[in-house]
């Protein structure tokens, strides 16, 4: 997936109209691991 689109999807299970621009500096492997932790503790909670 590209940095892009894993970014709108932190913003749609965060829920948040937020700039999230900065995490652009994570690479696309990070990206997609910060979107499994949080979707994870999403559903958790």
């Amino acid at each position: 997936m590209k940095k892009t689109e894993l970014i709108k999807i932190i913003q749609k299970v965060l829920e948040t109209d937020a700039t999230l621009d900065f995490l652009r500096k994570l690479e696309e492997k990070e990206l997609e691991t910060l979107v499994a932790c949080v979707r994870g503790k999403v559903d958790q909670g």
